[in-house]
């Protein structure tokens, strides 16, 4: 298995970065696997996000060091489109055929016994839903936490109405940084004139301000953030993986 091994500080665990998984379409997700130094037959603990594996949100529902203390193989992994990981960000649409595939990958990880368990909150609970209604085999347990079943009902919509205030937050605070160093990745310069931007829109939002900017299409920043935005909010959008979900759960994979 490729990845960049590297010995914890903690006694008997190892640490390998960046270890890739091929999806079907040939993209290359990445992920940090945290493992037992010794022995082998461990179960897996998966957990899919899109806020950077890196980052201290990777680690913020489960200890990933102490788990592999315990006996498990943790496998956090940046989604696709995000952070080390290969391919465009649309939020939901791969993350079906993107969690069938990473869970059946982490099953047949060196000293894994085959087993797959999943958690996390929010959007890497919902990752876990998305994979579910795929059955892969592998997967035997799952703990989404602070999450949603029905994209028509919950973030996006709710009882009809566009949340359009919670998805701006989302797409501003959560995803910009990351889209923003992606497009521009090389050109310090151009990084350089459009993070205070950002940072300044974030600071708005945060303090409560920047919600009375409608429609969406008068947004002033009409970049790949503001697209992104537009796009999740997008009532034939939601509906279309509101109705996946469904059409998915019966799918042969």
């Amino acid at each position: 298995m490729e990845g960049k091994v590297v010995l914890d500080r903690t006694p008997g665990v190892l640490i390998q970065r960046d270890v890739p998984a091929k999806m079907r379409d040939g993209a290359t997700l990445m992920s940090n696997v945290y493992r037992p130094a010794s022995g082998g037959g461990y179960p897996v603990l998966l957990t899919r996000l899109p806020y950077g594996k890196d980052l201290p949100s990777g680690a913020s529902v489960l200890d990933p060091v102490m788990a592999a203390e315990a006996g498990y193989i943790v496998v956090v992994q940046d989604v696709r489109g995000r952070y080390r990981s290969e391919g465009k960000f649309v939020p939901f649409v791969k993350e079906y055929e993107d969690g069938y595939d990473t869970v059946e990958w982490a099953a047949k990880l060196p000293d894994s016994n085959g087993s797959v368990g999943m958690y996390g909150l929010s959007y890497f609970g919902k990752t876990q839903w998305h994979a579910a209604v795929m059955r892969p085999s592998s997967l035997k347990s799952m703990v989404p936490g602070l999450t949603w079943g029905n994209h028509l009902n919950g973030v996006q919509m709710r009882g009809g109405a566009q949340e359009l205030g919670l998805m701006q937050y989302w797409a501003q605070t959560a995803l910009t940084l990351d889209l923003l160093f992606r497009k521009y990745a090389g050109d310090r310069e151009i990084i350089g004139q459009k993070l205070p931007e950002v940072i300044h829109t974030i600071d708005t939002l945060l303090a409560g301000g920047g919600y009375d900017v409608l429609p969406l299409t008068e947004l002033r920043t009409r970049t790949s953030w503001s697209l992104l935005l537009r796009e999740a909010s997008d009532e034939a959008y939601t509906t279309r993986i509101g109705s996946t979900s469904i059409s998915r759960a019966s799918m042969k994979t």
